[in-house]
C-alpha cells in the first residue's frame, strides 16, 4: 500500500474519532445556565454551604432549570476551610425560590446513580455532565 491509499483509509476513521470522541469519553456535557444570586442563595441553603458564594460552582440545567449541580470552586482564593471533593444535585420549585438537596457525594454506586438519572432525564442529565461526574457517576449518556 503507498501513502496515499493509507491516507485515504485512515482518513475516515479520523473524522469519526474526532466527532465521536466526546461522546465515547463521557461527553461534553450538556449546556448549563448560572442561577440568579438569590437561586444561589438558596442552593447554597439547601446543601448548607458556609463561606462567600464564589467559594462555590453551581449551575442550573439548562434543559430543565429545576435541576442544580454544586460543587467546590477551586479557582476561589481563600477558601479551602470550605472545600470538599464532591458535589450535590438539587432540584428547585418551580418558582425556583426553593432548592432541595436531591443527592450528594463524591463516590456514589452504580444504582444510585441510574436513580439519579431516571429522575433527572436524560438532557438535563447531560447538562449537569461536571457535577454527575463529581458524585462519581459514570453513566453521563
Amino acid at each position: 500500500m503507498n501513502t496515499r491509499m493509507i491516507a485515504l483509509a485512515v482518513a475516515p476513521l479520523a473524522a469519526l474519532a474526532l466527532t465521536a470522541g466526546p461522546a465515547l469519553a463521557g461527553g461534553s456535557g450538556g449546556k448549563l445556565k448560572a442561577p440568579t444570586a438569590a437561586q444561589k442563595a438558596a442552593i447554597m441553603k439547601a446543601g448548607g454551604f458556609k463561606g462567600p458564594a464564589r467559594c462555590y460552582t453551581i449551575h442550573l440545567s439548562a434543559s430543565k432549570t429545576t435541576l442544580a449541580g454544586a460543587r467546590f470552586n477551586t479557582k476561589a482564593a481563600n477558601c479551602t476551610k470550605y472545600a470538599f471533593n464532591g458535589a450535590g444535585l438539587y432540584y428547585g420549585t418551580s418558582s425556583k425560590k426553593t432548592w432541595y438537596l436531591l443527592s450528594a457525594g463524591s463516590a456514589l454506586g452504580a444504582d444510585k446513580c441510574d436513580a439519579l438519572q431516571a429522575l433527572a432525564g436524560g438532557a438535563a442529565w447531560e447538562d449537569l455532565t461536571p457535577y454527575v461526574t463529581t458524585l462519581g457517576c459514570q453513566n453521563i449518556d
